[in-house]
C-alpha cells in the first residue's frame, strides 16, 4: 500500500563505533497505512546488493529504541507510527564503499484488525485465519521494494 514510501530517501550511509566504520545504516517506514506495534512485525529481511543479511547482523531502532530482530518480535508496546522512520543498522566491518547500491526490504505485517471469534462463520475462507476453530493472525504476503540507493562517505 505505501510501497513507493518504504525505503527512505535519507539515512542510507555507514555508521561509526569509536571512530572507526562498524556498518551502514537505511531508514524505513513501515508499509502499511497506520501506525503498528512493533511486535506485529512478522518477518523483515534486509538484501544488498544480491546479498541477503542475517538476521543476527540486523538490528532496527523506532522510536529511540534499538532491537535486534528476535527483541522485535517481542516488542509489543514500542509503536512505529505511520510515516515514522525506523533505521535498520547492520554490523559489518568496514562499512559499504561509497556509491551505488541496490537495497531490498521484504517486511510481513500482522493484521490486528480482524475479530478474535467469528460466531457466524464470515472468515473461515480465508486461508490461515481459522485453525482448528480458532482465530489465528492474518498474514498476507511480503511488501518487497527494492531500489537503487547513493552512499556516500
Amino acid at each position: 500500500m505505501q510501497d513507493p514510501y518504504v525505503i527512505m530517501n535519507t539515512g542510507f550511509k555507514n555508521s561509526r563505533d569509536s571512530g572507526a566504520l562498524s556498518g551502514y545504516q537505511i531508514d524505513i517506514r513501515v508499509p502499511y497505512y497506520r501506525g503498528i506495534f512493533l511486535s506485529s512485525v512478522h518477518s523483515l529481511e534486509l538484501a544488498v546488493d544480491g546479498q541477503a543479511i542475517a538476521p543476527e547482523s540486523l538490528r532496527i531502532r523506532v522510536s529511540g529504541r534499538t532491537f535486534t530482530m528476535a527483541q522485535m518480535l517481542e516488542a509489543d508496546s514500542v509503536r512505529w507510527g505511520f510515516g515514522d522512520p525506523a533505521t535498520l543498522f547492520v554490523a559489518r566491518p568496514g562499512g559499504l564503499k561509497p556509491g551505488i547500491h541496490e537495497v531490498r526490504v521484504a517486511i510481513v505485517i500482522r493484521k490486528s484488525y480482524l475479530p478474535a471469534q467469528d460466531p457466524e462463520h464470515l472468515y473461515e475462507e480465508f486461508p490461515g485465519l481459522w485453525q482448528n476453530g480458532k482465530y489465528s493472525t492474518f498474514i498476507e504476503g511480503p511488501t518487497v521494494v527494492t531500489r537503487r540507493m547513493t552512499l556516500v562517505q
